[in-house]
């Protein structure tokens, strides 16, 4: 999940923090009460009550808050409180937060046609907000999801290029996606070119497929300072005011009736430094944090008896790794790959995190289907065996490279650190970093990087994403997010196998299997996962932490 290709992502990232916090954090840590595991609630005790103001704060304004166009974190989370989709997540935290539940449509729906077909059931009766009071229908879907495909600023629209016709609109060949009919009122249909299991689902899920009422974007428009500021769908709330750099105000849908949610009106509060947030948060005026906490401060209430149980932390799904291009020598040679995979020293690189971050040694991360805990598949921290399996390729005596990453923290640290591991083994590494954009516009696109650093966080909670993403040919020519430029033609019919199969049992286990290949020919080099944190105010319950909302505040209640 990376800017410059419009992935979604947060202002702060979680290992930013990392870094400021140093070793301080690394003891802090111990003492939170409710910052280990999985993301649990901050306070678990009392009964979800109706009523009261939330208050988040965030430092800058989203990006936007149209669902066509948005693709960061803070956006995502605010929409949650607005659109409704076909489907979407369970409100949780871990893995059951992955689990795809109905939003509009009465049920998940059993695909027919050999997995090419899915009938979506609207409910009836679900209005959209006022002033719109009218009731959704199917030709709401169609209308949305034309529109999305056809905004020149939608940065998904790849996402659902199986779905018929919608290769044709993304090429402006058409301007409506033949795949997606309204059979009557109450009756979708989506027809896709092949089948794909793992995708459709989850795309339907992604704020890109929510319902938006086509009278409003005629009265507002699509620009910035259209629905973007007048965000209306069938959500529990609608968005009443935004200005910019003070305030966003969601308020109680009235014609909402789907699951509960809590609050009557959420506010969140902008151009608030993280300092100032945080003796908001501590003074009863603000209840959440949508930005990291200042290394000082984070020192001060992790050690704090009442404080620190109002931190909460949870895994992203999220992996970093070193690539390796194997088209580059002496990365051309398995033997010089594999040797990485035991040179590099993950659990130091995690002490320099302080604790924000988890090992891993895998592709794909804690939490995603396919995951294995615990899993290795074969490597581990070994410079001995590093030596020899240098010395078996033909460079006893090691070789001199170049090693590459942005230059925003940690990442320049994370530099060092593995710079230092290699000359352990032999390996002259130059360190080169440049400017973010810069830097993802070489790797993407420049076949000469020998090895470097690259994050992906996920965009849907499947393994395909990753996979498809940064291990197979349509990346590595095309999409610019394969810099190891790896692809493997065992992996590339597995894929299309998987993406065919309906038992989902049976399709992870190809995954799991296709990552074991992936692993064995060592193109990446695991590193570690990032963590989400935030801090939660005392009169705040139910705070957690959902692996795709992040935040999910229609479900936070205030005690009353």
């Amino acid at each position: 999940m990376r800017g410059n290709h419009s992935k979604r992502r947060w202002a702060a990232l979680p290992v930013v923090l990392a870094l400021a916090l140093a070793v301080a954090l690394a003891v802090a840590l111990a003492a939170c009460g409710s910052s280990s595991g999985g993301g649990g609630a901050a306070t678990t005790g009392g009964t979800p009550v109706k009523g009261g103001t939330l208050i988040a704060i965030k430092q800058a304004d989203p990006q936007s808050l149209d669902p066509a166009i948005d693709f960061e974190g803070p956006g995502w989370a605010m929409e949650h409180l607005v659109y409704n989709c076909l489907v979407g997540y369970a409100p949780a935290s871990g893995a059951a937060g992955l689990k795809i539940v109905p939003e509009l449509a009465t049920e998940v729906p059993t695909p027919t046609n050999g997995g090419k077909t899915y009938i979506f059931h609207i409910k009836q009766g679900v209005k959209f907000a006022p002033p719109v009071n009218r009731e959704v229908t199917a030709e709401d879907f169609v209308y949305s999801f034309n529109r999305m495909m056809n905004l020149p600023l939608a940065p998904a629209k790849g996402y659902y290029d199986f779905i018929k016709g919608a290769a044709a609109v993304e090429a402006s060949k058409a301007t409506t996606v033949s795949g997606i009919k309204a059979l009557d009122k109450y009756t979708l249909e989506i027809d896709l070119t092949k089948p794909n299991a793992g995708l459709l689902l989850n795309v339907m899920a992604m704020p890109f497929a929510a319902a938006v009422p086509k009278e409003w974007v005629a009265k507002w428009g699509n620009g910035g300072n259209g629905i973007s500021m007048h965000a209306l769908g069938t959500g529990p709330y609608y968005c009443a005011n935004w200005t910019p750099g003070t305030e966003i105000d969601f308020k109680r849908n009235p014609n909402y009736t789907g699951p509960p949610a809590y609050p009557d009106e959420i506010k969140v509060e902008l151009s608030v430094t993280a300092s100032t947030a945080v003796l908001k948060l501590e003074s009863g005026q603000a209840d959440t944090l949508m930005d990291y906490i200042p290394p000082a401060d984070y020192v001060q209430v992790s050690t704090n008896p009442t404080w620190s149980k109002q931190v909460v932390q949870a895994p992203a799904i999220w992996l970093d790794y070193l690539f390796i291009n194997r088209n580059v020598k002496p990365f051309d040679n398995l033997q010089v790959r594999q040797a990485l995979e035991y040179a590099v020293n993950r659990d130091k690189i995690v002490k320099l995190l302080s604790g924000v971050a988890d090992p891993l040694a895998q592709i794909y991360p804690a939490g995603l289907p396919g995951h294995v805990d615990g899993a290795t598949f074969g490597y581990s921290y070994d410079p001995a065996k590093a030596k020899a399996m240098l010395a078996a390729a033909g460079y006893p005596n090691g070789f001199t490279t170049t090693l590459m990453s942005h230059n925003v923290d940690p990442w320049p640290k994370v530099l060092q650190s593995i710079q230092n591991d290699l000359a352990q083994v032999g390996i002259t590494a130059n360190i080169k970093t440049l400017n973010e954009d810069a830097y993802w516009t070489l790797i993407g696109h420049q076949t000469a990087v020998g090895i470097g650093l690259n994050d992906w966080s996920m965009d849907y909670p499947d393994p395909s994403d990753y996979v498809i993403s940064l291990f197979s040919k349509s990346s590595a020519i095309t999409e610019g997010t394969n810099p190891s430029f790896w692809w493997s033609p065992t992996v590339e019919a597995e894929l299309l196998q998987a993406q065919g199969m309906s038992d989902q049992s049976q399709r992870i286990a190809l995954f799991s299997k296709m990552q074991e290949q992936i692993m064995a020919d060592a193109p990446a080099v695991p590193l570690y996962q990032n963590k989400w944190l935030t801090m939660f105010s005392q009169r705040t319950e139910g705070g957690y932490m959902h692996p795709v909302w992040i935040f999910d505040f229609a479900h936070y209640w205030i005690k009353q």
